[in-house]
Protein backbone atom coordinates (compact mmCIF):
# COMPACT_ATOMS: atom_id res chain seq x y z
CA UNK A 1 0.00 0.00 0.00
CA UNK A 2 1.17 3.51 -1.08
CA UNK A 3 1.79 6.51 1.54
CA UNK A 4 -0.96 8.24 -0.68
CA UNK A 5 -3.69 5.51 -0.07
CA UNK A 6 -2.94 4.58 3.30
CA UNK A 7 -6.08 5.35 5.52
CA UNK A 8 -5.96 8.35 7.67
CA UNK A 9 -6.33 7.55 11.28
CA UNK A 10 -8.73 10.18 13.64
CA UNK A 11 -6.01 10.66 16.32
CA UNK A 12 -6.68 13.09 18.93
CA UNK A 13 -3.41 15.38 20.50
CA UNK A 14 -3.60 16.31 24.01
CA UNK A 15 -1.54 18.83 25.35
CA UNK A 16 -0.17 19.08 29.05
CA UNK A 17 2.20 21.35 30.73
CA UNK A 18 3.07 21.04 34.48
CA UNK A 19 2.06 17.75 36.81
CA UNK A 20 1.91 18.89 40.03
CA UNK A 21 1.58 17.33 43.36
CA UNK A 22 -0.62 19.92 44.88
CA UNK A 23 -2.49 22.73 43.30
CA UNK A 24 -1.12 26.25 44.27
CA UNK A 25 -3.09 28.02 46.68
CA UNK A 26 -2.99 31.47 44.80
CA UNK A 27 -4.07 32.31 40.95
CA UNK A 28 -1.61 31.29 38.77
CA UNK A 29 -0.78 31.94 35.19
CA UNK A 30 1.16 28.73 34.68
CA UNK A 31 -0.93 25.51 32.73
CA UNK A 32 -1.37 22.49 35.60
CA UNK A 33 -2.70 19.17 36.26
CA UNK A 34 -2.35 17.63 40.00
CA UNK A 35 -0.55 14.37 40.06
CA UNK A 36 -3.96 12.43 41.24
CA UNK A 37 -5.77 14.22 38.19
CA UNK A 38 -3.13 12.93 35.84
CA UNK A 39 -3.44 9.55 37.23
CA UNK A 40 -7.19 9.35 36.45
CA UNK A 41 -6.76 10.51 33.11
CA UNK A 42 -4.40 7.76 32.14
CA UNK A 43 -6.23 5.24 33.60
CA UNK A 44 -9.44 6.44 32.00
CA UNK A 45 -7.36 6.38 28.58
CA UNK A 46 -6.54 3.11 29.62
CA UNK A 47 -10.03 1.74 30.46
CA UNK A 48 -11.29 3.29 26.67
CA UNK A 49 -8.35 1.29 25.01
CA UNK A 50 -6.43 4.06 23.80
CA UNK A 51 -2.92 3.53 23.02
CA UNK A 52 -0.26 6.73 23.00
CA UNK A 53 2.09 6.70 20.34
CA UNK A 54 4.47 9.51 19.24
CA UNK A 55 5.25 11.42 15.81
CA UNK A 56 7.75 9.33 14.91
CA UNK A 57 5.30 6.10 15.24
CA UNK A 58 2.78 8.22 12.98
CA UNK A 59 6.14 8.71 10.46
CA UNK A 60 7.04 5.32 10.41
CA UNK A 61 3.33 4.15 10.04
CA UNK A 62 3.00 6.17 6.94
CA UNK A 63 6.42 5.11 5.65
CA UNK A 64 4.50 1.87 5.88
CA UNK A 65 6.97 0.53 8.76
CA UNK A 66 4.47 0.39 11.48
CA UNK A 67 1.30 -0.78 12.04
CA UNK A 68 -1.17 1.40 14.10
CA UNK A 69 -2.94 -0.09 17.08
CA UNK A 70 -6.52 0.31 16.66
CA UNK A 71 -7.02 3.93 18.92
CA UNK A 72 -3.98 5.91 19.03
CA UNK A 73 -3.94 9.04 20.34
CA UNK A 74 -1.40 11.65 20.96
CA UNK A 75 0.24 12.83 24.57
CA UNK A 76 2.22 15.54 24.77
CA UNK A 77 4.02 17.96 27.20
CA UNK A 78 5.21 21.83 26.09
CA UNK A 79 8.05 23.16 27.78
CA UNK A 80 9.97 19.97 29.32
CA UNK A 81 9.17 21.02 32.87
CA UNK A 82 10.97 18.92 35.90
CA UNK A 83 7.77 17.23 36.68
CA UNK A 84 7.14 16.04 33.76
CA UNK A 85 9.77 13.37 34.58
CA UNK A 86 9.29 13.79 38.27
CA UNK A 87 5.31 12.78 38.30
CA UNK A 88 4.36 11.88 35.02
CA UNK A 89 6.77 9.93 33.88
CA UNK A 90 6.35 6.84 36.53
CA UNK A 91 2.40 7.27 35.89
CA UNK A 92 2.63 6.42 32.21
CA UNK A 93 5.44 4.02 32.70
CA UNK A 94 2.92 2.08 35.22
CA UNK A 95 0.48 1.85 32.26
CA UNK A 96 3.32 1.03 29.85
CA UNK A 97 2.58 4.75 27.82
CA UNK A 98 4.84 7.06 26.39
CA UNK A 99 4.37 10.96 24.80
CA UNK A 100 5.93 13.57 23.27
CA UNK A 101 7.82 16.37 24.96
CA UNK A 102 8.51 19.46 23.78
CA UNK A 103 11.94 20.91 25.38
CA UNK A 104 14.30 24.24 24.83
CA UNK A 105 17.20 24.07 22.81
CA UNK A 106 18.78 26.37 25.40
CA UNK A 107 19.75 23.47 27.88
CA UNK A 108 21.38 26.09 30.08
CA UNK A 109 17.50 27.15 30.94
CA UNK A 110 16.69 25.75 33.94
CA UNK A 111 13.53 27.65 35.39
CA UNK A 112 10.48 28.43 33.32
CA UNK A 113 10.47 32.01 34.11
CA UNK A 114 7.46 32.69 31.81
CA UNK A 115 5.23 31.21 34.08
CA UNK A 116 6.31 33.35 37.44
CA UNK A 117 3.95 35.90 38.80
CA UNK A 118 5.44 39.14 39.64
CA UNK A 119 7.32 38.88 43.16
CA UNK A 120 6.90 35.29 42.41
CA UNK A 121 9.79 33.36 44.84
CA UNK A 122 8.61 29.83 43.68
CA UNK A 123 10.48 28.56 40.14
CA UNK A 124 9.41 26.06 38.04
CA UNK A 125 12.68 23.62 37.09
CA UNK A 126 12.60 22.31 33.82
CA UNK A 127 14.58 19.03 32.75
CA UNK A 128 18.52 18.15 31.99
CA UNK A 129 19.88 16.80 29.55
CA UNK A 130 20.43 13.59 31.57
CA UNK A 131 16.57 13.31 32.00
CA UNK A 132 15.47 13.98 28.51
CA UNK A 133 17.79 11.04 27.23
CA UNK A 134 16.17 9.15 30.28
CA UNK A 135 12.98 9.68 28.86
CA UNK A 136 14.14 8.85 25.34
CA UNK A 137 15.46 5.88 26.65
CA UNK A 138 11.84 4.85 27.93
CA UNK A 139 10.04 5.61 24.30
CA UNK A 140 9.19 8.89 24.53
CA UNK A 141 9.70 11.39 21.43
CA UNK A 142 11.60 14.46 22.43
CA UNK A 143 11.07 17.39 20.10
CA UNK A 144 11.97 21.27 19.89
CA UNK A 145 9.99 24.14 21.70
CA UNK A 146 12.54 26.89 20.10
CA UNK A 147 15.68 27.99 21.88
CA UNK A 148 14.13 29.89 24.70
CA UNK A 149 9.93 29.88 24.49
CA UNK A 150 9.83 32.99 22.55
CA UNK A 151 6.98 33.76 20.98
CA UNK A 152 7.72 33.57 17.14
CA UNK A 153 4.98 35.85 15.78
CA UNK A 154 6.76 38.84 17.90
CA UNK A 155 10.01 37.96 15.75
CA UNK A 156 11.28 38.64 12.52
CA UNK A 157 11.99 36.36 10.27
CA UNK A 158 15.77 35.60 10.90
CA UNK A 159 15.15 35.52 14.72
CA UNK A 160 12.75 33.13 13.93
CA UNK A 161 14.80 30.88 11.99
CA UNK A 162 17.45 30.90 14.63
CA UNK A 163 15.21 30.03 17.26
CA UNK A 164 13.68 26.71 15.05
CA UNK A 165 16.97 25.78 13.60
CA UNK A 166 19.50 25.84 16.09
CA UNK A 167 16.52 24.48 18.87
CA UNK A 168 16.29 21.34 16.49
CA UNK A 169 20.45 21.27 16.20
CA UNK A 170 20.85 21.56 20.53
CA UNK A 171 17.86 18.73 21.10
CA UNK A 172 19.97 16.56 18.47
CA UNK A 173 23.06 16.94 20.25
CA UNK A 174 21.81 15.77 23.04
CA UNK A 175 19.74 13.37 22.31
CA UNK A 176 22.74 12.09 19.28
CA UNK A 177 19.76 11.58 16.64
CA UNK A 178 17.21 13.26 14.35
CA UNK A 179 14.56 15.40 15.95
CA UNK A 180 11.29 15.31 14.01
CA UNK A 181 8.72 17.50 15.62
CA UNK A 182 8.12 20.88 17.36
CA UNK A 183 6.01 23.02 19.11
CA UNK A 184 4.83 26.82 18.47
CA UNK A 185 5.74 28.54 22.31
CA UNK A 186 1.75 30.03 23.08
CA UNK A 187 0.31 27.97 20.09
CA UNK A 188 1.87 31.21 18.33
CA UNK A 189 2.11 30.37 14.54
CA UNK A 190 1.51 31.66 11.24
CA UNK A 191 2.30 30.89 7.40
CA UNK A 192 6.05 32.27 7.81
CA UNK A 193 6.59 30.42 10.80
CA UNK A 194 5.69 27.22 9.07
CA UNK A 195 7.93 27.63 6.45
CA UNK A 196 10.59 28.12 8.45
CA UNK A 197 9.58 25.23 10.31
CA UNK A 198 9.32 22.91 7.27
CA UNK A 199 12.57 24.44 5.83
CA UNK A 200 14.59 23.03 9.40
CA UNK A 201 13.72 19.89 8.66
CA UNK A 202 11.13 19.09 10.81
CA UNK A 203 8.39 17.11 9.85
CA UNK A 204 5.39 17.68 12.01
CA UNK A 205 4.47 20.70 14.14
CA UNK A 206 2.02 21.37 17.25
CA UNK A 207 -0.19 24.48 17.56
CA UNK A 208 -3.18 25.02 20.08
CA UNK A 209 -6.52 26.40 18.16
CA UNK A 210 -5.05 27.23 15.34
CA UNK A 211 -4.66 23.90 13.13
CA UNK A 212 -7.32 21.88 10.90
CA UNK A 213 -9.37 19.84 13.37
CA UNK A 214 -8.91 16.45 10.89
CA UNK A 215 -5.38 15.09 12.17
CA UNK A 216 -3.02 15.01 9.55
CA UNK A 217 -5.08 18.19 7.03
CA UNK A 218 -2.14 20.23 8.86
CA UNK A 219 0.91 18.52 9.68
CA UNK A 220 3.05 21.56 10.21
CA UNK A 221 0.38 22.76 12.99
CA UNK A 222 -1.54 19.72 14.91
CA UNK A 223 -4.72 20.86 16.56
CA UNK A 224 -4.69 20.30 20.16
CA UNK A 225 -6.27 19.46 23.11
CA UNK A 226 -5.56 21.58 26.24
CA UNK A 227 -5.71 19.62 29.28
CA UNK A 228 -5.15 21.99 32.51
CA UNK A 229 -6.78 23.10 35.62
CA UNK A 230 -9.75 24.28 33.93
CA UNK A 231 -10.66 21.15 32.65
CA UNK A 232 -12.92 19.20 35.31
CA UNK A 233 -12.74 14.96 34.69
CA UNK A 234 -16.27 15.32 32.87
CA UNK A 235 -14.54 17.84 29.92
CA UNK A 236 -11.78 15.54 29.98
CA UNK A 237 -13.98 12.88 29.20
CA UNK A 238 -15.91 15.04 26.44
CA UNK A 239 -12.87 16.02 24.92
CA UNK A 240 -11.14 12.45 24.26
CA UNK A 241 -14.97 10.58 23.69
CA UNK A 242 -16.77 13.39 21.12
CA UNK A 243 -15.48 14.94 18.49
CA UNK A 244 -14.42 18.20 20.75
CA UNK A 245 -11.92 19.13 18.45
CA UNK A 246 -14.69 19.83 15.05
CA UNK A 247 -16.66 21.93 17.89
CA UNK A 248 -13.55 24.25 19.06
CA UNK A 249 -12.92 24.75 15.22
CA UNK A 250 -16.23 25.88 14.64
CA UNK A 251 -16.12 28.00 18.04
CA UNK A 252 -12.93 29.63 16.96
CA UNK A 253 -13.84 30.30 13.04
CA UNK A 254 -17.04 31.80 14.28
CA UNK A 255 -15.62 33.76 16.99
CA UNK A 256 -12.96 35.23 14.35
CA UNK A 257 -15.99 36.13 11.87
CA UNK A 258 -17.55 38.13 14.31
CA UNK A 259 -14.41 40.07 15.44
CA UNK A 260 -13.73 40.73 11.49
CA UNK A 261 -16.91 41.92 11.19
CA UNK A 262 -17.25 43.75 14.10
CA UNK A 263 -13.80 45.62 13.21
CA UNK A 264 -15.42 46.14 9.71
CA UNK A 265 -18.84 48.03 11.09
CA UNK A 266 -16.15 50.13 13.79
CA UNK A 267 -14.10 51.26 10.52
CA UNK A 268 -17.55 52.15 8.58
CA UNK A 269 -18.38 54.27 11.21
CA UNK A 270 -15.32 55.74 12.24
CA UNK A 271 -15.36 56.74 8.17
CA UNK A 272 -18.49 57.90 7.65
CA UNK A 273 -17.97 60.03 11.12
CA UNK A 274 -14.85 61.59 9.62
Amino acid sequence: MTNESKPRPEIKVLMYHRVVDQAPDHPTKMHYVTTEDFKSHMQIIDWFGFTPITFIDYKLYKEGKLTLPAKPIIITFDDGYLDTFENALPVMLEHNMRAVVFALGDRTIRKATWDQEQNDSETYQLMNDQQLREMRKYGFEIGAHTMNHANLLDLSLDEVAYQVKCSKQQIEDVLNEQVYSFAYPYGAVDQRTQSIVAKAGFEFACGVYTGAPRFDDSVLDFRRLAVDQYTPLYKFLVKLLTPYQYLEWGYYRLKKKRTTQTRRVTRTMITEVS
